[in-house]
């Protein structure tokens, strides 16, 4: 059993039971965007021991109402609508929050600590891409994917391959900001003498950091290859538009 799961990419042992999340995470093994990665491989790389991994992989308790059997992940169309009311919905509650209090940490504390402008600044970049990134899923990718339940297909792109892999460098990107607000805030510890403003603005980046894991955990682990099966059972061949640009 043990061999079986350090054969298998970190993504999918966290689709399966999404408790086993917090045992990458404090290794520091990115579930998320460098989900189709091996168990073995990704212990080797954080130096680990696999045994011992993959033992506490085995012994995690399934997480009810979060796995498999979750009622949203029964189709696209309700993975689909929970992705978008419960993460989208989050990060448009949250990044202007987060770019107006970053901004007023740098601007009251900057000379505390150098770090502060340039995390506003980065947070500031990350908040506009990450806007653009959800309109384009619910605008094109997102309904591609319902298309495809439907036995269907739509005229335009040729193949839901592309949206996803514009999708997935920019969840790359997303990735990189989350390991910059990191380093900036030392791990989001809260510095001595640190005002309530602060320490809500570390607390928020933290909050975030672990909510954008999930969501991109459900789309690249859980929705993307979902879709891509669909579209492979209406016989579309994504090799035949490999050639074709995926700009982002």
């Amino acid at each position: 059993m043990t061999a079986n799961i350090l054969e298998r990419t970190v993504g999918e042992l966290v689709a399966e039971r999404p408790g086993r999340a917090k045992v990458f995470e404090k290794l520091g093994i990115d579930y998320c965007c460098k989900g189709n990665v091996a168990l073995a491989t990704a212990c080797e790389a954080k130096g680990a021991n696999p045994a011992e991994i993959a033992a506490l992989m085995e012994a995690a308790a399934p997480s009810p109402g979060l796995g498999p059997d979750a009622p949203w992940r029964k189709s696209v169309d309700s993975l689909v609508d929970h992705i978008v009311s419960t993460h989208h919905a989050y990060l448009r509650e949250s990044l202007p929050r987060l770019e107006w209090i970053t901004d007023k940490v740098a601007k009251v504390h900057g000379d505390k600590d150098a770090r502060l402008p340039e995390l506003a600044k980065a947070f500031k970049a990350f908040a506009k891409e990450t806007e653009e990134h959800l309109n384009k899923e619910e605008m094109i990718l997102f309904p591609f994917c319902k298309v495809l339940e439907n036995g269907q297909r739509p005229p335009f792109p040729p193949t839901v391959t592309l949206p996803i892999r514009t999708m997935m460098a920019e969840h790359e990107d997303h990735g990189a900001a989350l390991e910059t607000f990191n380093r900036l805030t030392d791990g989001y510890v809260v510095p001595e003498g640190a005002c309530n403003t602060w320490r809500a603005m570390l607390d928020g980046l933290q909050e975030l950091e672990a909510d954008l894991h999930t969501h991109i955990h459900l789309e690249n682990t859980v929705l993307f290859p979902w879709a891509e099966k669909l579209e492979a059972a209406l016989g579309v061949d994504p090799a035949a538009f490999a050639h074709m640009s995926c700009k982002h």
